[in-house]
């Protein structure tokens, strides 16, 4: 791109301008000649001018309708094609200082975190927002609330076996802040809807797991606002009510824990999914996602997640460029013979995984054609799942599932702005809305691959360009890189 202030400027007046867009508060500037991608309605707004002012998007106008005016700086941004800024609608730090980096540098300018130290991250939610710290707009809940015996991180799992102890913590939670209440699996059906209930009271959403005592249709009438992981298959099914019941009996697990032989956990989990898919029925899911729909309740599949616990002997294997990112400790971890995810497998529950990941890239567009809104999400943490990076393959999954890429598109601009109340202000490249943005060489509704094509990024008004989001990634790399897969 180039940069002009009525007559073209030098080349020391063009670096001089990125550099003090970078150390100072945006200064107003405008990038003209760019395609614009209206999401929402999935076309391209040809030729237009972007006015910045400040962390403002100050008006967007066809380029032969208005010109900045000739004391602005402008880039010339002929060729270029602009998004809104993507979110990871569900992530955890690795490595806080590092994914953020990683983020910025693949266009993702907002996160949900959706489990984390409360110190931790809210310490960098509130940097980032003070702009101590460059990196995405983070939306975060603090500690997850589950049930006694959690199998949650317990540095940041706050258990609770009572209703009066569950309303407690989400006052407790609320008070320190929390944008959202996250419920885990082992929840009883008494604290989870006194959460609910509670959460109703203060204005909080509630989101999460779906907890294992629960139904699909109880979550979203109960106003669960989004259910992470997967496409609610269990909703579909003709046996929902027994799934639940084999689901709550945890005496594998005690055997397991008893004889040491963990292999009886996964066991246990092929022969409840397996059930759940083969009671399976169309029309119950169908239903179910009309009743999603109509409550507004969201769907965050992780398909990349899916995607790794399910073919992590494959990835394993090959030869992928961004476990530079990844530290020797977490490689040697994510090694399906040493993850305790993946090292107990069994046959049947290696082939129900599968046949699980197929029915939910099935199942993806016909949820979406019935109104339920879906969200991007990458649950970072996972093996083989890389900040920023993998948001872009999950949009990828999203179109291989059957979504055109202005629907994907969708699932990490507009409706991250529906969910999370922020409409007036993301998912849109529009005058009023915040100057967060990506700049791409090629057009993302073409070929949805081209959201990597990543040429600068704007964000809350600075520009930072290819140079630039090339050192941030550089600065993320693993301190060990001789130890590259």
């Amino acid at each position: 791109m180039q940069i002009k202030s009525g007559l073209r400027l030098t080349l020391v007046g063009i670096l001089l301008f990125l550099t003090n867009c970078n150390r100072t508060p945006s200064a107003d500037y405008a990038i003209s000649h760019v395609n614009v991608v209206d999401v929402e309605a999935g076309v391209v707004r040809l030729d237009a001018t972007i006015v910045i002012q400040g962390n403002t998007i100050s008006s967007v106008v066809g380029s032969k309708d208005s010109r900045p005016p000739l004391s602005l700086k402008v880039i010339d941004g002929f060729g270029k094609f602009v998004i809104p800024g993507l979110w990871d609608m569900h992530t955890h730090f690795r490595d806080a200082k590092r994914d953020l980096q990683m983020d910025v540098g693949n266009g993702v300018l907002g996160l949900r975190n959706l489990g984390g130290p409360t110190e931790e991250v809210f310490g960098l939610r509130y940097a980032v927002a003070h702009q101590e710290q460059v990196g995405p707009k983070i939306v975060a809940c603090g500690p997850i609330v589950d049930g006694p015996n959690s199998w949650s991180n317990p540095q940041f799992t706050i258990s609770v076996t009572t209703a009066d102890e569950a309303r407690q913590t989400v006052d407790s939670l609320h008070k320190q802040g929390t944008d959202c209440i996250k419920v885990y699996d082992g929840l009883s059906r008494e604290c989870y809807f006194a959460i609910i209930d509670e959460a109703k009271k203060l204005g909080v959403p509630v989101v999460g797991h779906l907890p294992s005592a629960i139904s699909v249709r109880e979550a979203s009438n109960a106003g669960q606002r989004t259910l992470e992981h997967g496409v609610a298959l269990a909703g579909g099914s003709m046996a929902e009510v027994e799934y639940i019941q084999r689901r709550l009996d945890l005496s594998a697990f005690q055997e397991a824990l008893r004889t040491r032989n963990f292999a009886l956990i996964p066991a246990k989990i092929a022969r409840d999914e397996t059930f759940m898919l083969e009671h399976f029925s169309q029309k119950l899911a169908d239903e179910s996602y009309a009743l999603l729909a109509k409550n507004e309740t969201f769907i965050t599949p992780t398909l990349v997640t899916q995607r790794a616990l399910t073919f992590i002997d494959d990835l394993n294997r090959e030869a992928d460029p961004r476990m530079e990112y990844v530290s020797a400790a977490d490689r040697r971890s994510w090694k399906p013979e040493n993850g305790m995810l993946t090292k107990y497998r069994t046959p049947e529950y290696i082939a129900m995984r599968k046949r699980e990941y197929g029915k939910m890239l099935d199942e993806i567009p016909r949820a979406h054609s019935l109104g339920v809104h879906l969200l991007a999400g990458t649950d970072i943490t996972i093996p083989y799942t890389y900040p920023g990076f993998s948001l872009h393959d999950e949009l990828a999954l999203f179109v291989k599932a059957g979504l055109t890429p202005a629907q994907a598109l969708e699932t990490a601009t507009t409706n991250p702005a529906l969910v999370l109340g922020l409409t007036k202000k993301w998912g849109r490249v529009a005058a009023g809305y915040s100057a967060n943005f990506v700049i791409l060489d090629k057009n993302p509704l073409a070929d949805i691959a081209n959201t990597e094509t990543i040429n600068a990024v704007v964000l809350n008004g600075k520009l930072f360009d290819r140079a630039q989001l090339d050192q941030m990634l550089n600065d993320a790399k693993a301190v060990d890189p001789a130890a590259v897969h």
